[in-house]
């Protein structure tokens, strides 16, 4: 078993300079969004921010690590208040690159903490589940990108019991290249 452990290691480190096809210039990555938050269960929608980083392996596949939060959303007439406490999510984003366009798919496993107000009484609910989005960049220069992304979050469906939950987020906002990106490597 030991043998086996290390041979798949050394297995590993020997093909991931393969996988790279890039040269070894940065290709590590920030994004900066807003995010509403949303679930199809109700008609709470909570504002929030989300902060992405990432690092392109090559020119089709990156990892992209994912945390943010929202804020407070009140309700008028019953005076209960939710919010997304944070969530925390790691993906593997596979992309279509274009001439100036990204398109990327994203599957990975989130990690949510919300907490709701009811009559006085504080719930906080944990939901660890796989997660999966999409989305789509437009770079305005060969570094910084125009962001629209869509992820889901997780979607309990009970059906021994009434509580359904489901989380999903929209957002826009920008991404940084620290190097510029391979989009212009295959034309």
């Amino acid at each position: 078993m030991y043998h086996k452990r290390i041979s798949l290691t050394f297995l590993t480190f020997l093909l991931l300079p393969g996988l790279s096809l890039a040269d070894n210039s940065s290709r590590n990555y920030i994004g900066i969004n807003v995010a509403s938050f949303d679930s199809k269960y109700n008609t709470n929608e909570h504002d929030g921010a989300m902060v992405n980083l990432g690092v392109d392996l090559n020119n089709y596949i990156a990892l992209d690590f994912a945390v943010g939060a929202s804020s407070s959303n009140d309700d008028p007439v019953t005076l209960d208040t939710s919010k997304v406490n944070y969530v925390a999510s790691g993906f593997l984003r596979f992309n279509l690159r274009f001439n100036r366009i990204t398109i990327y798919a994203l599957g990975g496993y989130s990690q949510v903490e919300s907490s709701s107000t009811t009559d006085g009484t504080t719930t906080t609910t944990t939901d660890n589940s796989g997660s999966y989005g999409y989305g789509i960049d437009f770079y305005g220069t060969s570094d910084l990108a125009l962001s629209f992304r869509r992820v889901e979050y997780f979607d309990n469906e009970e059906t021994t019991t009434t509580e359904n939950r489901h989380l999903g987020a929209t957002m826009i906002g920008i991404t940084y290249y620290f190097d510029t990106p391979k989009i212009r490597s295959r034309y």
